[in-house]
């Protein structure tokens, strides 16, 4: 396993009630991961702590075998797990690009050479070579993100966890950074979690873990996750629209298939439904 949680509870101070309650979770190395929930069920919470930037009030976390409780480990973890936050203004730290990306190799204390390869790597990585040179303020907002991820990779990371990384962005910057995330997990092998509230972007991870007020109630693939759309909309979760629509079929009668979670897929269910009618 590259990250563990066990028995983690979470509250921000004394007098808080728990944010998190008992959590236990395994993240294999390679893996692609979407943790889904409501506003304030503590998933971007849990998210920091998976990569040790909030500490366990109880229990542990491990990173790569490192325990995030000890200090002497943070700098390694720093360098093992990355963190992509909603807001790419509040991670850009340079008014150039290829700067941006530069900053934490430097304070690594790589040498001039390694440094210009590794940002050369991650601005080719994502897609940004093109830009090196321009100014960080003029980028849109998806761009930005990119040079937060090209930050990130010039870290040589073992994994990449996303904040609702995609919150901000208008649809072709989803789509973007959606398939940032795919190709950085299948092509290069780097661990992903991504926190998010847009299930169409749910259905591209491997996994899915559902938290509802501070506790974790299903985990499993996409498929097995989406077929339970009772237990979806009980904690106020929608599921893919075209899952939806089967599960509206299937309530109208109609034989259908759960757990759909492709346009295409869906369109040959309905031709299944052409012929064959209701139950």
């Amino acid at each position: 396993m590259f990250i563990e949680a066990k028995g983690v509870g979470f509250s921000y101070s004394p007098e808080d009630e728990r944010v998190l309650n008992g959590i236990d979770i395994n993240i294999e190395k390679g893996s692609y991961t979407a943790i889904l929930g409501h506003n304030g069920c503590g998933k971007s919470t849990l998210a920091k702590l998976l990569c040790g930037i909030l500490l366990p009030t109880e229990g542990k976390v491990y990173v790569d075998g490192l325990d995030t409780l000890d200090e002497e480990n943070s700098f390694e973890i720093r360098k093992k797990c990355g963190m992509v936050f909603q807001n790419p203004d509040n991670q850009l730290v340079a008014s150039v690009v290829e700067e941006d990306v530069a900053f934490a190799p430097e304070n690594l204390g790589l040498p001039r050479e390694e440094i210009r390869r590794r940002v050369d790597k991650a601005l080719e990585t994502v897609g940004m070579t093109d830009y090196a040179k321009h100014a960080t303020y003029k980028l849109s907002g998806g761009q930005k993100q990119r040079i937060a991820i090209a930050g990130i990779l010039a870290m040589s990371p073992e994994c990449i966890i996303f904040d609702e990384a995609t919150a901000m962005l208008d649809p072709t910057g989803r789509k973007d950074l959606v398939s940032a995330m795919k190709r950085l997990n299948r092509e290069i092998g780097i661990t992903v979690v991504t926190i998010t509230h847009y299930m169409n972007e749910a259905v591209e991870a491997d996994r899915i873990i559902v938290m509802n007020q501070g506790s974790i109630i299903a985990d499993g693939t996409p498929e097995e996750i989406f077929s339970e759309v009772e237990k979806l909309h009980s904690v106020s979760l929608a599921v893919p629209q075209v899952t939806e629509l089967l599960y509206q079929l299937e309530k109208d009668g109609y034989k259908t298939k759960r757990g759909v979670l492709h346009a295409m897929d869906a369109a040959d269910e309905m031709m299944k439904l052409i012929g064959g009618g209701r139950k």
